[in-house]
């Protein structure tokens, strides 16, 4: 991972810390949204999250196995990005297809494609940075 990546990943991980515990947005010299690829699912910028597609907005750590809300919004997150979820949907069941698309996205950003969405995951998922 280059310097100016790894800068970015620590910025964006201090800037959603920095806003979760103080309630006050960030401001940039931009004042255009971020925008990601348009894919079928319905996700918006949220100010102090980042991307929320309508199902979670806690960023909780996430493995093979889990169910429920958070695994929806990880599925929502990955489509949203444009990779693929299997044929399921998003049924929010952390299962193979799930894992695999996980990894996917974290090999495109560089980060340990471990199938695992915890912190790192999370930060690229919802700010795309």
């Amino acid at each position: 991972m280059t310097h100016h990546r790894k800068a970015a990943t620590v910025l964006a991980a201090g800037l959603l810390a920095a806003t979760a515990a103080t309630g006050v947005a960030a401001t940039t010299a931009s004042a255009a949204e971020p925008t990601a690829p348009s894919v079928s699912a319905s996700c918006s910028w949220r100010t102090n999250l980042g991307f929320y597609c309508g199902y979670d907005t806690r960023n909780v750590y996430s493995d093979y196995g889990d169910s429920g809300r958070q695994v929806k919004e990880i599925q929502a997150l990955l489509r949203f990005r444009g990779i693929g979820i299997g044929p399921a949907g998003i049924d929010g069941q952390f299962g193979k297809d799930t894992r695999s698309a996980v990894k996917k996205f974290q090999r495109s950003w560089h980060l340990n494609d471990d199938g695992i969405v915890g912190p790192n995951t999370w930060t690229y998922l919802r700010t795309g940075v």
